[in-house]
């Protein structure tokens, strides 16, 4: 971790956009917590298993990493806070404006294909981005971008999900019982977790890692395309598009969850394979935070 300096105004705003955030955050999700604690402690424990794929991936990449783990604590910290509230604030104005333009029905439809994808991927890329920033010059490749970047979709991820459970446990008025929280842990987890935020985030950290490490021209529109890309991809992820599973049964669901979610996952394999061939093993080891 680089010493903390009164002086950086890269080191300040991350400090101050996460700390505002979290207070936000708690603002938020504070009452409800502790309204219904078992729902919500169970909630924390699910979510929060999306942290152990990315956990083993750093591990299982060590040698190939050069980014310290305090760089990748800010950037599970800034998707769990700024990139979570920022979304939330965003996306609700980008729906008010469709709703306004074209409808309050058009904008339930399609905001969260055209407003949320744009929202939240900035802002998590953002993050990377500022990450990246702090450290600069301790990015050794691909890899270290891939890591950050589902190290901060997965703070998001872990929030998003939390709300969601506790938004559900409230509707569902049944108490504090676990059952909601479960069943918005299947959905949202078992069946939508793999192909979410982390992975889309891996993605536009590749990218940003790449142009980092580079420094050229090319190397910055392919940053830039990456983002483009994963803000597509989370799009039709959104999209109501195989939805229904053709009519064919939960078979056909699940079909289609694979169909428009595997796409991304298998970029990201794609991404580690490629790098792990293109950029040599760290020679040195980097200490760690």
């Amino acid at each position: 971790m680089p010493r903390p300096d009164p002086a950086s105004p890269v080191q300040w705003t991350a400090a101050l956009l996460i700390g505002a955030a979290a207070i936000l955050l708690l603002y938020n999700t504070l009452p409800v917590a502790l309204a219904y604690p078992r729902a919500g402690t169970t909630a924390l424990v699910l979510f929060s298993l999306f942290a152990v794929p990315f956990l083993v991936m750093r591990r299982r990449l060590a040698g190939h990493l050069a980014l310290p783990g305090a760089g990748l604590a800010i950037g599970l910290a800034w998707g769990a806070t700024v990139a979570v509230m920022t979304s939330l604030f965003g996306s609700r104005a980008l729906h008010g404006l469709f709703a306004t333009a074209w409808g309050p029905a058009w904008a339930e439809r399609w905001a969260p294909v055209l407003a949320a994808p744009v929202v939240e991927e900035v802002v998590k890329t953002a993050g990377v981005v500022l990450v990246v920033a702090i450290f600069w010059g301790r990015l050794h490749g691909v890899l270290d971008g891939i890591v950050l970047g589902a190290f901060c979709g997965v703070g998001f991820q872990i929030v998003e999900g939390y709300a969601f459970a506790m938004s559900n446990t409230v509707i569902n008025r049944a108490g504090d019982v676990v059952e909601p929280v479960v069943a918005v842990f299947i959905v949202r987890g078992v069946l939508a977790g793999l192909w979410s935020h982390a992975i889309f985030t891996a993605i536009a950290g590749a990218g940003i890692a790449y142009a980092a490490t580079r420094r050229t021209a090319r190397s910055a529109w392919i940053a830039a395309g990456a983002v483009g890309a994963v803000i597509v991809l989370h799009a039709v992820w959104n999209s109501p598009l195989l939805r229904d599973g053709l009519g064919l049964g939960s078979l056909g669901v699940l079909g289609g969850i694979m169909l428009k979610g595997l796409p991304a996952v298998l970029v990201v394999w794609w991404l580690v394979r490629w790098a792990k061939r293109a950029e040599a093993p760290v020679a040195a080891a980097v200490p760690d935070a």
